[in-house]
């Protein structure tokens, strides 16, 4: 199965955006030639009122862009992403996030089809309950299909319950093809810690460093926190490592990050998802 990533896509531009500037030089010159007469300059009271409209028309652009891309899967949100989910039809649980439901709602096609392909069983497996934040298939011999299963729950191990629970749903005469061989298992959990020292310049907002730091490393971890997750040495020195300009507000920027834990790139097979049970992040030397 391969899926496009929709929070890669940049947006479309349905409407074309322009800036109050270039709108305003157009209205000027326009009422320049409509009217037979120089354009009118800086201190003008129609200057004024073309530099309101203009400023009016930039304003309304931006709005139909928005509401535009909010009709679109991608860029959707909240009961508009309800209302798209609706056509394929995939209801939201209470427990998703947005970009967790825009998944299954761009997997909905894989449904049309019996559980046979792995984004069918996937995508079936997701819909099953809304405790199963992800699930794999592999197949390690014809007709034979191990699907893992990913808790929402705690660090992701799925209780006996939860896997009967999927493989009931799946195992039905619409989904299940009558040959497959089927079984559900949980998914092996690979524990593991973040902790990192940061080289900070020595000044104020060191502590907010920290916390933007920590705060970054945590999204790492959360998004890493699926089945087949990799979690890279890279990426943590990426995440641990705030420049100017990357944040708000006042902050030092790090000069060099030292990973402690892990001692390596964690890699996960699809039976497998790592997950991050503490993040510590401390200044060089204490």
């Amino acid at each position: 199965m391969s899926q496009i990533d929709l929070s890669k896509l940049p947006p479309p531009e349905i409407v074309q955006q322009l800036d109050a500037t270039a709108i305003r030089s157009r209205m000027l010159q326009r009422y320049a030639q409509l009217q037979n007469v120089d354009a009118p300059k800086v201190g003008d009271p129609l200057y004024n009122a073309m530099s309101a409209m203009a400023e009016e028309v930039t304003r309304a652009r931006q709005e139909f862009q928005d509401i535009s891309l909010n009709n679109m899967v991608a860029f959707s949100h909240g009961a508009s992403l309800q209302q798209l989910a609706a056509l394929r039809p995939v209801e939201k649980f209470e427990k998703e996030t947005d970009d967790q439901f825009r998944r299954r709602v761009q997997m909905a096609p894989d449904g049309f089809s019996t559980a046979g392909p792995d984004g069918a069983y996937i995508f079936h497996a997701l819909n099953a309950h809304e405790d199963v934040l992800d699930a794999e298939v592999l197949s390690p011999s014809p007709v034979k299909v191990d699907l893992y299963v990913l808790s929402r729950q705690g660090d992701g191990t799925a209780s006996a319950e939860l896997c009967q629970q999927v493989f009931e749903y799946i195992d039905g005469q619409t989904k299940r093809p009558l040959n497959d061989h089927f079984n559900v298992y949980p998914a092996t959990i690979k524990p593991y810690r973040i902790v990192v020292e940061l080289d900070i310049p020595y000044g104020p907002g060191e502590g907010q460093t920290l916390d933007i730091a920590r705060q970054r490393l945590q999204s790492l971890a959360t998004e890493s926190h699926v089945l087949a997750g990799c979690v890279a040495l890279s990426a943590i020195d990426a995440a641990a490592h705030v420049k100017n300009g990357e944040a708000d507000g006042s902050y030092q920027p790090v000069t060099e990050v030292f990973i402690l834990e892990p001692a390596q790139t964690i890699k996960c097979t699809k039976a497998q998802a790592p997950y991050c049970t503490d993040i510590i992040v401390r200044l060089k030397g204490t």
